[in-house]
C-alpha cells in the first residue's frame, strides 16, 4: 500500500480483539485437550485447572501478533507483509518463551515471520487479484508466465 491511502490502526482496540479471539481459540483448543485427555470424566472446570494456560498462551500469542502488526505499520506508515513478518516473528517468541528454549523461540519466530508473511503477502484469503475487473485479473495473469516469444530468446 501506498503512504498515501494508509490507514491508521489503533494498535489498542487491534489488540484488545485478538487478544480475545486467541482467548476463543484457547478455550477451543483446552476443551478439546479435556476431552482427549486420558482421564475421562473431565469438567468445566477441569478445562481451567488443568488446561488454562492454554487459554492465556494463546490470547497472549494474538494480542502480541496484532499489537507488533499495528505499531509497526504506524512506525513505517506503511499496511504490507513485512508487519506481519515482524508481528509474526514477535507472536513466535512467545512460543519458544513458554517452552524455556532460546532455539524453540528462534525457530519459532522464524516460521511465524515467514508464515505471516507469505500469507499477508499472497493476500490472505482473498487473494492479490480481489476487486480486479476480468480485464485486469487476465493481465495480471498474463505478466505472471514468459510468452512462447520470450523463452525462444
Amino acid at each position: 500500500m501506498d503512504n498515501e491511502t494508509y490507514e491508521r490502526k489503533d494498535w489498542k482496540a487491534e489488540t484488545a480483539k485478538y487478544t480475545l479471539g486467541g482467548a476463543g481459540v484457547g478455550l477451543l483448543v483446552s476443551a478439546f485437550q479435556t476431552a482427549y485427555s486420558p482421564r475421562k470424566g473431565g469438567s468445566a472446570t477441569d478445562m481451567f485447572k488443568k488446561f488454562g494456560g492454554t487459554i492465556g498462551f494463546m490470547a497472549a500469542m494474538g494480542g502480541i501478533f496484532a499489537g507488533v502488526d499495528a505499531v509497526v505499520s504506524e512506525v513505517r506508515g506503511k499496511d504490507d507483509y513485512v508487519n506481519s513478518a515482524v508481528a509474526g516473528c514477535a507472536a513466535g517468541l512467545v512460543a519458544g518463551i513458554r517452552k524455556r528454549s532460546i532455539p524453540a523461540a528462534l525457530g519459532s519466530c522464524a516460521f511465524f515471520a515467514t508464515a505471516m508473511g507469505t500469507y499477508d503477502f499472497s493476500g490472505g484469503f482473498e487473494g492479490k487479484m480481489h476487486g480486479m475487473t476480468r480485464d485486469q485479473r487476465d493481465e495480471y495473469r498474463a505478466g505472471l508466465f514468459a510468452s512462447a516469444e520470450d523463452l525462444k530468446k
